[in-house]
């Protein structure tokens, strides 16, 4: 499968520093205060699976940073030393994610950092399955010609159910944050997917102050993956979001799941 990707993390309005990271197969975007990946990249999963992600941390001035980057630089581990990561059953992959929360939670204890963590979402592309994975409100969608879908749920739950005007998500599920007990979200995408579709993935920065209409407006009115990055973080701040936004696009090119070569891409497409 052929995908062209860009991802974008934004700072916002009212923050005074971004705790979100991004990740693509090798390259961390973490710690800035607007940043994006170096290009709009191309990859043929049936050749190289991928992974994409991003992370929202949570713990205050510097110590969210570092739960997300942390995190995503483990995830990359995970992608180098773990192949093939898609035939593995769930129960593996928590595993996998248990680890991963087990060290976040010591590398706190250890810092004096405790109580930091992070939400986690992304996207394996492999050889023969696209799995996306989840544990917090960091969101992922699925844009096609039928429109736009939430593939993942939530772990979170909001306390307006009390009727308090000002209300507070609290998450239910995390890396990190001394919690023992990591729910996590894996779904098989595969067969649902087709030629020119998008995956959103996205932190609550962007889904607190765009609803699923105007995303699918945005997905369906931007011509590549990089403009639809750019129109939704600035969409985000236009509508002061009040948290760190950043967002991937991931776009499928061509379902072919071996001997797909980019030529099939215009020039200025691989320029991106």
């Amino acid at each position: 499968m052929i995908i062209q990707y860009f991802g974008i993390t934004e700072k916002g309005n009212f923050r005074s520093h971004n705790e979100d990271s991004m990740y693509v197969s090798g390259e961390i975007v973490a710690g800035t205060v607007s940043g994006s990946f170096a290009s709009t990249g191309i990859r043929d999963s049936s050749h190289s699976p991928l992974i994409l992600a991003l992370a929202d941390g949570m713990g205050g001035h510097t110590s969210g940073e570092v739960a997300s980057r942390l995190t995503l630089e483990k995830l990359a581990w995970m992608e180098r030393a773990i192949q093939p990561l898609e035939e593995l059953p769930r129960a593996g992959w928590q595993n996998l994610f248990r680890k991963i929360n087990n060290e976040i939670n010591e590398h706190a204890l250890q810092t004096g950092k405790l109580g930091m963590g992070t939400t986690l979402v992304g996207a394996l592309f492999g050889r023969r399955k696209v799995l996306v994975f989840n544990m917090g409100d960091s969101r992922a969608y699925h844009f096609s010609s039928q429109g736009v879908h939430k593939i993942t749920v939530d772990h979170s739950f909001s306390d307006s159910v009390r009727g308090n005007q000002n209300s507070r998500s609290y998450i239910t599920s995390c890396i990190g944050g001394g919690t023992t007990d990591l729910q996590m979200d894996l779904f098989d995408i595969t067969n649902s997917l087709s030629e020119g579709d998008r995956i959103l993935l996205c932190t609550d920065g962007l889904t607190d102050v765009i609803k699923i209409d105007d995303l699918e407006e945005i997905l369906r009115n931007t011509s590549n993956v990089k403009e639809a990055c750019s129109h939704l973080a600035e969409e985000a701040n236009l509508r002061m979001t009040k948290d760190n936004t950043s967002v991937i696009v991931i776009e499928v090119k061509e379902m072919a799941l071996s001997h797909a070569e980019p030529w099939k891409l215009t020039p200025s497409e691989r320029k991106r």
